[in-house]
């Protein structure tokens, strides 16, 4: 397993609720952070995204995809001039769910507004079972855009996923909600290999740190064998670079120091391992390069802000999947018709 398969492996990435709008006329949403990553694509018409606290919004058109990977709070809008409602009450006047992390997967179709002009889009939720401190994640923009026409193998293998995932919500077939899912799985791991081949410089973070061969290679020791009592020194002996060039370069292409990477990623690891069950702390610290169990919790306290016995238990008290409302109205008026969950 490469590293990119074994970071986006760790994520437990699943799509979620994807809705399927048909907005006319002077139509704009202001939606909340999410604690996943809301993405939008646009079929036919325009539309346009902006970032709050941004000046600048994003205009899309068909066949244009953005994901907001950090969930940031952002406008969906008709035009930039549009005074947007919040999206939180549109859901709460219809009685409807706000998306919530658990969600099972719901296809479903939306109409707002009246008049011209007309965009139909693609919105949903990508949702991550664990995403606290994923350094692919933590490595990505606020936003990453997709544009149509674009001439590359990545921005065309987008295309191509995005015109399966139109045809399967639309096709009713049995196994439909279950394809759309997958679909927009391999949608999301689409647009970030398109962002790291359209990117001419990455900042400093995890991915450019493995597009580095050699900084590479020292990120590929660390994950071999987290348990390893790595030292700086014994890092940059097996690159056969100095340590200070070592510490220098890994410092200055990650963003931070070796050490720091690999403790972040022992407790990355040992988090995924406390969702996957009661592993015993004796084995979770020496898994993860610690000799005690005292001096293991600590270091995870560090990092998660909660203990590991603490952190089992917030993980079992949200692991109940949340089933969406089953919705099959639709509406052409001037109100929303229910969509279920709030993106």
């Amino acid at each position: 397993m490469s590293l990119m398969d074994e970071v986006l492996d760790g994520l437990r990435l699943h799509s979620t609720v994807f809705s399927r709008m048909t907005l006319a006329g002077e139509w704009g949403f202001a939606k909340d952070e999410l604690q996943g990553a809301p993405f939008h694509l646009v079929l036919s018409g325009r539309a346009c995204c902006r970032l709050d606290g941004e000046a600048a919004a994003q205009p899309l058109e068909a066949g244009d995809i953005v994901i907001l990977p950090h969930g940031n709070r952002h406008r969906l809008l008709a035009h930039p001039h549009v005074e947007p409602i919040p999206w939180r009450r549109v859901i709460d006047q219809m009685g409807l769910t706000q998306w919530k992390p658990g969600m099972r997967f719901k296809s479903v179709d939306l109409r707002y507004g009246e008049g011209e002009p007309v965009t139909t889009l693609i919105s949903g939720v990508f949702a991550f079972g664990h995403r606290r401190k994923n350094p692919l994640l933590e490595s990505l923009p606020p936003i990453l855009l997709v544009r149509a026409g674009e001439k590359n193998s990545a921005a065309e293998a987008v295309a191509s996923v995005t015109s399966l995932l139109d045809t399967e919500l639309l096709s009713g077939k049995p196994g439909a909600e279950s394809v759309a899912a997958r679909l927009g799985d391999i949608l999301f791991i689409q647009v970030i290999r398109h962002y790291l081949t359209a990117s001419n410089e990455l900042p400093p973070g995890w991915l450019r740190g493995l597009a580095d061969r050699e900084l590479g290679a020292a990120i590929a020791l660390m994950h071999a064998e987290p348990n390893r009592h790595w030292s700086v020194a014994s890092l940059a002996h097996e690159l056969a670079m100095s340590r200070s060039r070592f510490a220098a370069r890994f410092q200055e292409v990650v963003g931070q120091g070796p050490l720091e990477y690999l403790t972040q990623w022992r407790m990355y690891q040992a988090a995924g391992r406390l969702a996957e069950g009661k592993v015993p702390l004796s084995a979770l610290a020496l898994s993860s390069g610690y000799r005690s169990e005292v001096a293991f919790s600590k270091a995870f306290k560090r990092w998660a802000g909660l203990s590991p016995v603490e952190y089992r238990r917030s993980l079992e008290q949200a692991s109940q999947p949340i089933e969406p409302p089953i919705i099959g109205a639709q509406s052409s008026g001037d109100g929303a018709a229910p969509d279920g969950e709030e993106r």
